[in-house]
C-alpha cells in the first residue's frame, strides 16, 4: 500500500497516514460499531417499558413483545459486536506491520553516519519495545477505544431522549472529570515518555553487553557491567512505578465520580416518582443506561494509562522515522548499466564533523587497474574506501565512474556493482552456502560450489559433516578468523563486482591463513578494478600504484619499488611493520 510523505507529528495522529486506502472498510466498521452500541441502550428502553406497560399494567401481550424484543436486540448486539472486534483487531495488526515495516526500510536506507552516532541497543529498542507499545494498544485498545466511545455516546444520548432531567443530573460530574482527565493527560506524558527512555537505555545496555562480553570477560568487567545494568534496571523500575502511581489516582478518581452520578440520579429520581413525574421502569432504565456511561468511562480511562504510553513510544519512533537521509538519488537519476570501472576521485575533501578529514584527494585508476591507500591507522584510508562506495558523500570535489559522478546515477545500481571485503567480516545466522550467496540470491547450488572451490572454502567445509550446508551462528562463532574471512572472500567472487574494495582483509589473520586469502585475492583481483587498503607489504604490492595517506593527505605516490627506494614514510611504515631494514623486507 501507498503511504503518505512523512509530516512533522510525531504522536498518535501520526498514524492517521496508515488509514490510506482503508477508510471505507473503518467507514463500515463504525457504522457496525455505532450499531452495535445502540443495541445495549435501546434493550435497557425495553426493559423500561416492560415494567411500566407489561408488568405493571398487567399487559402479558406487551411483556412477550418486549422480552422477545429485547431478546433479538441482544443477538443482534453479539453479533455486530463480534464482528467489531475482528474487523478492528484487523487493522489494528495491519498498521503495526506497516509501521514496523516503514521504520526497518527508512533504517536500510540510512547512511553509516547516522548510525555511527547512534548505539545499536536504541535503535532495537524503537523496532521492538517501542512498537510493541503501539501493538499493544492498536490491537486491543483499538477496539476498546471505538466499542466503547460509540457506547458512551449512545448511552447519553439514550439518557436524555428517556428523561432528560436524569441526563442532566447524570451529568454534574462532567466538570470535575475534565479537569481530572487534563491532568493526568499533561502529567502522564512526561512520565510514560521518561519510561520509553529508561526502557531504551536498559535495551541499548544488554546489546553493548552481548556484543562485548568476551572483551568483558577477558578483563574481569562483569561486576562492573552488572553493577551499571543494576543501575539503570532500577532507573526503569522507578520510572515504572511513577507512572502507575499516577494512574493509580486517575482510574479511582473516575470510577468515584461515576458514583456521584449513580447517587445523583437515585435521589433525583426518588423525588420524582414520589412526585408522580416519573415512572419506576425509566428510572430502572435510566440506571442501567448510566451504567453503560460510566462501564465505557472507566474502560477508556484504563486505556488511557496505555494510549499514553504507546503515544510516547510513537513520539521515540518518530525520531528514527524523520532521520534525515543525507544519502540518496538525485530526482531522475538513471540506472546504470554494467560499468567498466575506470574509478576517479577528483579533489575530494570530507568532513565528518567541522574538521576535514580528507584533504582534496585525487585518484585515477583505470578498468581493471588497482590502487593501494597504505598509512598509520586513522589516516583516512577507510573513509576514503567509504567515499568510493558512497556510504558518505564528499564536500567538494566528486567521486567518478566511467566518468559520471556517483550523486548522478542510482546507487543500487552502483552498489550492485561493488564488492567489499572488511577487516571484520560478518557472517549471518544460516548455511555457509546461504552467506556465500549473500550477494547474489539467485545464485545456483553449482555457482556456490564453484566460487567456494576457487576460494579454497571447500578446505573449510570438509571438516563439517554438513560441507557447504553447515549452519553457522550469527557473526560466524566457531568459525577462525581466517575461515570467515576465506568465506566473505567467497561471497564477493560470487556476487561478480566490477570494482573491489579490500578493507584491511588480512590484518587479523594468521600467517598459514594469510597465505590461502592471498591465494584467493589473487583469483577475486583478477579482471577487477580495485582499492586495496592494507599494512602487509605481500598485499599492497600487487597494487600498480599505492598512495601512502597521513591525516587526510596524500604524501606519496609510486609503486613499491619506488616507494622503498627513496626515504619517505611509505618506507618508514615498512620498517615499522616488518621490524627489518627496508631493503630486507619481503
Amino acid at each position: 500500500m501507498r503511504l503518505l510523505p512523512h509530516n512533522e507529528r510525531t504522536g498518535l495522529s501520526r498514524l492517521g497516514r496508515y488509514t490510506v486506502g482503508r477508510r471505507r472498510r473503518l467507514t463500515g466498521v463504525m457504522l457496525l460499531a455505532a450499531v452495535s452500541a445502540a443495541a445495549p441502550v435501546a434493550g435497557w428502553a425495553i426493559v423500561g417499558d416492560a415494567i411500566d406497560n407489561g408488568i405493571k399494567a398487567d399487559d402479558p401481550t406487551r411483556l412477550t413483545a418486549d422480552v422477545v424484543l429485547y431478546i433479538a436486540v441482544g443477538a443482534t448486539a453479539w453479533i455486530l459486536g463480534t464482528t467489531t472486534w475482528l474487523m478492528l483487531a484487523g487493522i489494528g495488526q495491519q498498521i503495526v506491520l506497516d509501521l514496523r515495516r516503514d521504520l526497518f526500510d527508512h533504517l536500510t536506507s540510512l547512511s553509516l553516519r547516522y548510525f555511527s552516532k547512534q548505539k545499536a541497543g536504541w535503535i532495537i529498542a524503537r523496532l521492538t519495545s517501542d512498537v510493541d507499545a503501539l501493538s499493544d494498544v492498536l490491537n486491543q485498545g483499538l477496539t476498546t477505544l471505538v466499542v466503547n466511545s460509540m457506547t458512551l455516546v449512545a448511552a447519553i444520548v439514550g439518557l436524555f431522549v428517556l428523561d432528560w432531567r436524569l441526563g442532566v443530573v447524570a451529568l454534574i460530574i462532567l466538570p470535575p472529570g475534565i479537569v481530572v482527565t487534563r491532568w493526568f493527560q499533561t502529567t502522564s506524558h512526561v512520565a510514560f515518555a521518561d519510561v520509553r527512555t529508561r526502557i531504551a537505555a536498559v535495551t541499548a545496555q544488554l546489546a553493548e553487553s552481548v556484543s562485548g562480553m568476551a572483551v568483558v570477560q577477558a578483563f574481569s568487567r562483569e561486576r562492573a557491567f552488572q553493577s551499571e545494568f543494576a543501575e539503570l534496571n532500577e532507573a526503569n523500575r522507578v520510572s515504572n512505578v511513577y507512572a502507575q502511581k499516577l494512574s493509580s489516582f486517575f482510574f479511582p478518581a473516575i470510577e468515584f465520580l461515576g458514583a456521584i452520578a449513580t447517587v445523583g440520579v437515585l435521589f433525583a429520581g426518588a423525588k420524582m416518582i414520589g412526585s408522580g413525574s416519573l415512572e419506576i421502569g425509566t428510572l430502572i432504565a435510566a440506571m442501567g443506561m448510566l451504567q453503560l456511561i460510566f462501564q465505557p468511562l472507566q474502560e477508556l480511562s484504563e486505556l488511557y494509562g496505555q494510549v499514553q504510553a504507546a503515544s510516547a513510544a510513537m513520539t521515540k519512533i518518530s525520531t528514527v522515522l524523520d532521520a534525515e537521509q543525507d544519502i540518496t538519488d538525485r530526482e531522475g537519476a538513471p540506472e546504470i548499466g554494467r560499468i567498466a570501472g575506470h574509478l576517479q576521485l577528483d579533489n575530494v575533501v570530507f568532513a565528518y564533523g567541522d574538521e576535514p578529514v580528507i584533504h582534496g584527494i585525487s585518484i585515477d585508476v583505470p578498468e581493471g587497474g588497482c590502487v593501494a591507500l597504505v598509512g598509520e591507522s586513522g589516516g583516512g584510508k577507510s573513509t576514503t574506501a567509504k567515499l568510493i562506495a558512497r556510504f558518505y558523500d564528499p564536500l567538494e570535489g566528486s567521486v567518478k565512474i566511467d566518468g559520471i559522478d556517483l550523486r548522478d546515477i542510482q546507487l543500487r545500481s552502483l552498489r550492485r556493482q561493488l564488492g567489499v571485503v572488511l577487516q571484520d567480516p560478518f557472517l549471518f545466522s544460516g548455511t555457509i552456502a546461504d552467506n556465500i550467496r549473500f550477494g547474489r540470491p539467485e545464485a545456483t547450488d553449482e555457482e556456490v560450489a564453484a566460487a567456494a572451490h576457487a576460494i579454497g572454502v571447500d578446505r573449510i567445509t570438509a571438516r563439517f559433516d554438513g560441507g557447504l550446508d553447515h549452519v553457522v551462528r550469527e557473526g560466524g562463532s566457531g568459525l577462525s578468523a581466517g575461515e570467515r574471512q576465506l568465506i566473505s572472500i567467497a561471497r564477493a567472487l560470487l556476487a561478480d563486482p566490477r570494482i573491489l574494495i579490500l578493507d584491511e582483509a588480512t590484518s587479523n589473520i594468521d600467517r598459514p591463513s594469510e597465505i590461502l586469502i592471498e591465494k584467493a585475492f589473487d583469483t577475486l583481483l583478477r579482471g577487477r578494478t580495485s582499492v586495496i587498503i592494507a599494512h602487509r607489504l605481500a598485499t599492497v604490492r600487487r597494487a600498480d600504484e599505492i598512495l601512502v595517506i597521513e591525516k587526510g593527505y596524500v604524501t606519496q605516490r609510486g609503486n613499491e619499488a619506488t616507494l622503498l627506494a627513496e626515504e619517505g614514510p611509505f618506507r618508514r611504515l615498512a620498517e615499522t611493520m616488518h621490524g627489518l631494514p627496508a631493503g630486507d623486507v619481503a
